[in-house]
């Protein structure tokens, strides 16, 4: 079985993705580098249902200042709770969001998306868990995040692939137990953006 693979990707103005970057590099780049992790950005963009035009999105109504993602590459035979998805979700999240809030000042109207990726490749299917980060609740949305991910799996062992993106948010700390079903991120994003002309017209 092949070594679980990641990459990280960034939306958002020239002054965030700077220092999204330097924090990425602070915080979770030393977590992969000290396991048997394979940096490979060239194999998610080899996935169609990966496929997005990174343009800004929203989630629960609110307006997207940036989006901060995490993309794993791994096996669903491995299950949930074995040690290679254990290690999985322990990467430091909280610590990359808290510090990104320390470096990059966010307007009020505006918010921080986090999203985590991961492509299970035995089963062609892509989870994506998103979550809106605030000031000081990086581990709260690590430990949301977590929980997400066992929920997915969950609904995955019950009633198998449904399409090849199922997407769980997590709004106000509550986790949708049945996901959204996607064929790409950017469709993720399309349906964003018609949801906020929707409310725009109320």
């Amino acid at each position: 079985m092949p070594s679980a693979r990641y990459t990280f990707g960034f939306h958002g103005s020239m002054h965030l993705l700077r220092h999204a970057g330097e924090v990425q590099a602070e915080t979770v780049e030393p977590f992969f580098e000290n396991g048997d992790w394979l940096y490979d950005p060239d194999y998610f963009e080899q996935i169609p249902a990966l496929f997005e035009r990174r343009q800004q999105t929203a989630l629960a109504g609110l307006e997207i200042a940036g989006v901060v993602v995490g993309f794993i590459g791994t096996w669903f035979a491995k299950k949930i709770l074995d040690e290679v998805y254990e290690r999985t979700l322990k990467r430091p999240i909280g610590a990359q969001l808290d510090k990104l809030f320390e470096k990059v000042e966010i307007p009020a109207e505006k918010t921080i998306e986090y999203r985590d990726v991961i492509y299970l490749e035995d089963i062609d299917l892509v989870v994506v868990i998103r979550a809106i980060a605030s000031k000081d609740a990086g581990q709260a949305i690590q430990n949301q995040v977590m929980q997400a991910h066992r929920v997915a799996y969950s609904y995955i062992e019950q009633h198998g692939r449904k399409g090849p993106i199922h997407c769980h948010k997590i709004i106000d700390g509550s986790i949708t137990a049945v996901p959204e079903l996607f064929s790409t991120l950017e469709e993720i994003n399309q349906h964003d953006r018609s949801q906020i002309r929707l409310l725009g017209r109320r």
